[in-house]
């Protein structure tokens, strides 16, 4: 399954999740990136790559705290269904974050200068951290805030190593927005906004609140409270939903083009791989979300049952292409059988996301 569709469909769900954060939280952005890209000290773990002892003992510490904090504890299912999204919405970069409901919680931070190239890459620079860590268990602040720390926190990459990779030029870096946390809040959907941090609102919409029609936050966010940098917590379901409709449009814009326009063979042949490609993406975005959503049992049978699927859906586009094996017809036959059988399990999925 392919990532291409995903980049693209996240970057359309930041712009409508957080284009209303104004002029002010974009300026903002923009200095706070530069500086902060400057650092690469993490006071933390620098490494992805952790030993089972380590995870199975912070397992059993958050267990532990869970245990003497109950009645007030907070439940990390709540978050289970979220993505969140630390973004000005002013450009291309963002950290996304996402928590699982033992505590632990992974995403990544990435961004990109198309014109930033050199000899050996023509195709441009892009900033990038993939991470991966586990929060203590959250204390109750008051009705609507909970705080947390960042117990440990691993990288893939080393903060400030660089590589080539097919032109483009990697940078990994800190995670931006997690940067130096201390305590981490919660704030709860229905906390009164003008209870909220002004530099904290700045960043999820509500920089003034003389222009916002709501009184109280309607979603789930986190502020890393030493920067007041905030997290807009969407509903990954929601956000799918709104994804395949994006997905629908570019496969409709696409049919019409190899059905009406008069094109070389080669460009139906690129057409026709376009439109598959789109629907493995979907495919792909649709699975992460059940893999969110699904209990670990669902999950095993479902995997399986993909895996049969995937072997019978390459086994029907080969046959459709058998009888132009050879022939400049016979990718094109292949990418639409496949685009075709991959549609179809896209919308077999949705009904168990939905269901």
């Amino acid at each position: 399954m392919k990532r291409k569709l995903t980049a693209i469909l996240l970057a359309g769900v930041m712009a409508i999740s957080v284009c209303s954060c104004g002029e002010a939280a974009s300026e903002k952005a923009d200095q706070e990136k530069t500086a902060k890209q400057s650092e690469t000290e993490i006071t933390l773990k620098p490494e992805m790559q952790a030993e089972d002892g380590e995870v199975e003992s912070s397992q059993a510490e958050a267990a532990q705290e869970t245990a003497q904090t109950a009645g007030e504890a907070f439940d990390f299912a709540e978050l289970k269904r979220l993505e969140f999204w630390f973004s000005s919405g002013a450009g291309g970069w963002a950290t996304l974050l996402y928590v699982n409901e033992d505590g632990s919680f992974y995403g990544e931070y990435f961004d990109g200068e198309m014109g930033a190239i050199g000899d050996d890459y023509p195709s441009g620079t892009m900033y990038r951290c993939d991470f991966k860590g586990q929060f203590t268990q959250p204390v109750k602040v008051n009705d609507y805030t909970y705080s947390m720390q960042i117990r440990e926190m691993f990288y893939e990459k080393e903060a400030g190593t660089e590589e080539i990779i097919d032109g483009v030029k990697y940078c990994y870096s800190d995670v931006y927005g997690l940067e130096d946390a201390e305590d981490i809040l919660i704030y709860l959907p229905g906390a009164p906004l003008e209870e909220l941090p002004e530099d904290f609102r700045s960043w999820i919409g509500y920089y003034d609140l003389e222009q916002a029609q709501e009184k109280q936050l309607p979603f789930y966010a986190l502020n890393n409270e030493v920067y007041q940098n905030g997290f807009v917590g969407n509903d990954i379901v929601e956000n799918l939903k709104d994804n395949m409709k994006f997905v629908e449009m570019l496969s409709a814009d696409v049919e019409q083009s190899i059905e009406e326009e008069a094109l070389t063979q080669l460009e139906y042949n690129e057409k026709s791989k376009e439109l598959y490609d789109l629907w493995d993406g979907a495919l792909n975005d649709v699975w992460n979300v059940l893999k969110r959503t699904k209990d670990e049992e669902t999950m095993k049978t479902l995997t399986a049952e993909e895996r049969e699927w995937i072997a019978l859906k390459d086994k029907a586009a080969a046959e459709a292409g058998a009888e132009y094996e050879g022939g400049s017809m016979q990718s094109m036959i292949v990418n639409l059988k496949a685009a075709e059988l991959t549609k179809e399990r896209v919308y077999e999925l949705l009904e168990m996301v939905e269901g």
